[in-house]
């Protein structure tokens, strides 16, 4: 907001609620905020829900007010110190910005809303509301990483063996956390820490500081390649590499960093990576990407289905996910980019090639798994991503399945071109090329995979339609099946019918499918029915010593680097868990029932579904238990096999075989499952 005349006598409530009424939350604040302060504390309640509704107008039309609103909370607290509403909507205004840095600057505001707060919704709202602040801008991949013994020692040997003496310059590019710096400002005095994601950035002054080494590390928030600096780097150390190591930009990072940061003897850590290919067999993972229906064969974006370009070169998962998985021939090199002179890794830029698979197996293969090694210091410190905690694998799947016989030549080819790695398949059967121009392929996304495939589901759903509302019927899933059915008959306006889904294809509660419902309701005497009619939710307590380390930090595993302060930022939610194939996780109790939704509309026209608590009283069967499974009962039916289930987890281990309460939140759509008094 401008700056405010001394004199109060410009400013009117009533000019601010017209310009409330405008959609103008400049003016309206403005006015708001001086009148209001002029009134008794016992008198501003009947202008707070207007006041936050313009705070929550001028945030989410101008997100750079984000900023402005955190830094004018203390103002802003004392028009309201007793009271929840506008702290809510600054927390949620903020929120819907995915602005980083005001997101943590959100966490005592929702402290301050919680230590007010006596409504059951009010608490509903804020308990949801501070773990998405501690969540959403984490990256849910970096603990894992943290976590990753054998990376961290190897980082720390090659730091300790590149680092000369207490006046080398290190230069930490992705600095994260702050792990690496710590390691490397034990033995130098100037670390340069570069860190673009914000909330990394503002954790790791917190980590340098509790490991007392503050003083000798700058941190910085930007991109490395956006960095201005004189400063020249005796060591540039990073790990930015992804899956296939190129996805994270390091080519065009290690360019920059040659031309502007290194002079002639810097050490760069790594000083290569390799980047290899292997056929695997597992039918579960073809199924996820490939689905035939209505005469046209749908494959996800991560196919390659003709000679354009896919969307995504690869995928993502581990073999641990799939009790299927299985390799059928060695790993061949793809490529080998080196990353200590700049003349070479220029090369990697753009490039491509091709070489010889042989299978060491006859099967069924369904795609390309690649991994890479990455040779921290060129004197054979070795790391696997194949064998790490930190990297999965990244997967091609084939368009079709390929029969492979024991030391069959097969041809691929491959393409490097910046970040971006495609591997190709050329062995694909004669019958199948000679065909392909009568096969009909389009590339769906694995959401509308996941649909298409649901028959359990999908057939009982258009069983609840009777064929006279066809015509009526508004599809708000996006169900590839249930466009088919519906497009059949010309649509009529206004709908009778909605048919939707309160789970996602990852096995979370879809929060858009209850926006959807709200919106189609607008038409208040003309939906008839909502389908499915009836959708439950069961949980389980269970344990799983995999699911612990990559979603809560690991003393022993940071070389005694102190990371303590990342404790707060522990996941919370887990998604795409394929419970017939993860043989780490022990169901610890028998299942309750968490929601059961009647979805007639009456019930959503009435609000009942907007906010929603239960306390439940579960026996564990044993002395460990990390969190809650959840899966969806729809009309009576699982499909657990074909649909993955999601998990809530504890902000640490729970030891205790004594009777627990757990807590289901729901608010606006947003679930939250918790141990009570945690």
């Amino acid at each position: 907001m401008g700056d405010v005349p001394d004199n109060p006598n410009h400013f009117s409530m009533s000019v601010a609620q017209r310009a409330f009424l405008d959609a103008n939350f400049e003016e309206a604040l403005k006015h708001f905020f001086v009148c209001i302060k002029m009134l008794p504390v016992d008198r501003r309640g009947i202008y707070e829900e207007q006041f936050a509704a313009s705070i929550h107008g001028w945030i989410t039309t101008d997100h750079d007010n984000a900023g402005r609103a955190v830094r004018l909370y203390p103002q802003i607290r004392e028009l309201f110190p007793l009271t929840i509403p506008t702290k809510l909507a600054i927390i949620r205004a903020v929120q819907a910005t995915e602005q980083e840095k005001w997101l943590l600057n959100c966490l005592p505001i929702c402290k301050d809303a919680m230590e007010l707060a006596t409504k059951p919704e009010e608490l509903v709202a804020l308990r949801i509301a501070r773990v998405n602040l501690t969540t959403v801008p984490f990256p849910q991949w970096h603990i894992r990483m943290i976590n990753d013994v054998a990376r961290n020692e190897a980082y720390a040997k090659a730091l300790s063996g590149s680092i000369k003496s207490r006046s080398s310059v290190v230069f930490d590019i992705g600095s994260g956390t702050g792990l690496l710096s710590v390691m490397a400002a034990k033995q130098t005095n100037l670390v340069i820490a570069l860190e673009e994601n914000i909330c990394l950035a503002m954790l790791s002054k917190e980590v340098l500081k509790r490991n007392g080494v503050d003083g000798r590390v700058s941190v910085e928030c930007v991109n490395s390649t956006q960095f201005k600096t004189c400063q020249k780097a005796d060591v540039i150390v990073s790990e930015i590499m992804d899956c296939c190591v190129f996805g994270e930009r390091i080519i065009e990072t290690f360019i920059d960093a040659h031309i502007r940061f290194a002079h002639q003897k810097t050490i760069f850590i790594p000083n290569r990576a390799t980047v290899y290919v292997r056929l695997f067999k597992c039918r579960e993972i073809f199924d996820t990407h490939c689905q035939d229906y209505g005469g046209v064969r749908y494959r996800s974006e991560y196919v390659k289905i003709n000679e354009s370009t896919s969307e995504q070169p690869y995928w993502c998962t581990s073999p641990l996910d799939y009790s299927d998985f299985e390799f059928l021939s060695d790993p061949e090199e793809i490529h080998s980019a080196d990353f200590t002179t700049l003349v070479e890794l220029q090369k990697s830029i753009n490039c491509s090639g091709s070489l010889t698979l042989l299978p060491v197996k006859k099967g069924v293969a369904h795609g390309f798994a690649i991994h890479f090694t990455s040779d921290l210091t060129g004197k054979g410190d070795i790391l696997n991503s194949a064998e790490s905690r930190s990297w999965e694998l990244g997967i091609i799947p084939f368009k079709e399945p390929c029969l492979v016989d024991c030391g069959q030549e097969l041809d691929i080819s491959w393409k490097l071109a910046y970040n971006r790695l495609d591997v190709y398949n050329n062995f694909y059967d004669e019958g199948l090329q000679k065909n392909e121009d009568n096969l009909r392929y389009e590339t769906a996304s694995l959401e509308q995979l996941q649909k298409l495939r649901d028959d359990s589901y999908f057939k009982a759903m258009m069983a609840e339609i009777d064929e006279i509302d066809t015509a009526y019927t508004i599809d708000t899933s996006s169900s590839i099946p249930a466009q088919c059915m519906i497009e059949t008959a010309a649509p009529q306006i206004p709908p009778r019918v909605l048919i939707t889904s309160l789970n996602r294809y990852d096995g979370s509660l879809d929060q858009n499918a209850f926006f959807q419902i709200e919106r189609y309701l607008g038409y208040r005497d003309n939906i008839k029915k909502i389908v499915p009619t009836r959708v439950r939710i069961f949980g389980r307590l269970f344990l799983s010593d995999r699911i612990n380390s990559q979603a809560r930090i690991d003393p022993t595993a940071h070389c005694q680097v102190d990371l303590a302060t990342v404790r707060s930022f522990h996941l919370r939610e887990m998604r795409d868990i394929r419970l017939s194939q993860r043989r780490d996780i022990v169901m610890n109790s028998e299942e309750f029932l968490i929601f059961d939704f009647d979805m007639n509309p009456e019930r959503f026209k009435q609000d009942d579904y907007t906010t929603m608590n239960r306390e439940i009283e579960v026996q564990p069967k044993g002395r460990i238990s990390d969190g809650v499974i959840y899966e969806f009962e729809i009309l009576g039916s699982r499909n657990t096999k074909l649909r993955p289930a999601a998990a809530f987890l504890f902000p640490e281990r729970v030891y205790t075989q004594e009777e627990m309460t757990i807590m289901v939140d729901l608010h606006v759509g947003e679930m939250l499952i918790s141990l009570k008094d945690l």
